[in-house]
C-alpha cells in the first residue's frame, strides 16, 4: 500500500514513506503500538486498503483531533476514505467527545479536498508547506489548505445525510 502511495502524484506533497520489508514492519508495528491510526482493511479478504488517523491536535475552543488517511490507489474513488471516515468522525464526536476535528491537504489534492468536503468540513485557510525535498535537496513547496468540523455542524451533516442515518 505504502509503494502504490509513494508512485502516487500526491506523494510529492508528503513525507517519504520507508519502502524497505524490515522499514515497514517498524512501521506497522508503530502503528499497533498506539490506538490513533485505524487500518482499513476490506470485510471479505481482510486485505489492508489503508489506514485512518485521529490524533489529538492543538485547538483553543475545546478538545480537537486531526484527521489523516492514506488509500491504496486501486481503491480510490469506491467510497471506502468516505465511508471510514465518516465513522472515525462520528467515533470522534462520540466516544471521544471532541469539540473539532481539523485536517489538511494540498490545495492540488482534489481528490482529498473533495473527500473533506463531503464529509462537511469547511476550508479554514490556505499556507504553503513542505514537508520534503527534491532529489536536488530543495524543499517542494506546495499550497496546502486546512479544513475543521465542530461537533455542531457535524451532527447537521448527520442529519441531512441518508449514509449516516443506515
Amino acid at each position: 500500500m505504502i509503494v502504490t502511495y509513494q508512485a502516487s502524484e500526491y506523494a510529492r506533497y508528503d513525507h517519504q514513506w520507508p519502502t524497505g520489508r524490515e522499514e515497514l514492519q517498524g512501521v506497522a508495528a508503530w502503528f499497533a503500538g498506539e490506538d490513533s491510526h485505524l487500518a482499513l482493511c476490506l470485510k471479505a479478504t481482510g486485505k489492508l486498503i489503508g489506514y485512518i488517523a485521529l490524533k489529538p491536535a492543538e485547538d483553543e475552543g475545546g478538545l480537537a483531533f486531526n484527521l489523516g488517511y492514506i488509500f491504496h490507489t486501486g481503491y480510490h474513488g469506491r467510497g471506502y476514505a468516505t465511508e471510514g471516515c465518516r465513522a472515525v468522525l462520528d467515533r470522534a464526536f462520540g466516544p471521544l467527545g471532541a469539540d473539532r476535528v481539523v485536517a489538511g491537504t494540498a490545495a492540488a489534492n482534489k481528490p482529498s479536498c473533495r473527500l473533506l468536503r463531503r464529509l462537511g468540513m469547511k476550508q479554514m485557510g490556505q499556507h504553503t508547506g513542505s514537508c520534503q525535498g527534491s532529489p536536488d535537496g530543495e524543499p517542494i513547496a506546495f499550497v496546502g489548505l486546512s479544513f475543521a468540523i465542530s461537533r455542531d455542524e457535524w451532527e447537521a451533516v448527520g442529519e441531512s445525510s441518508p449514509q449516516r442515518a443506515e
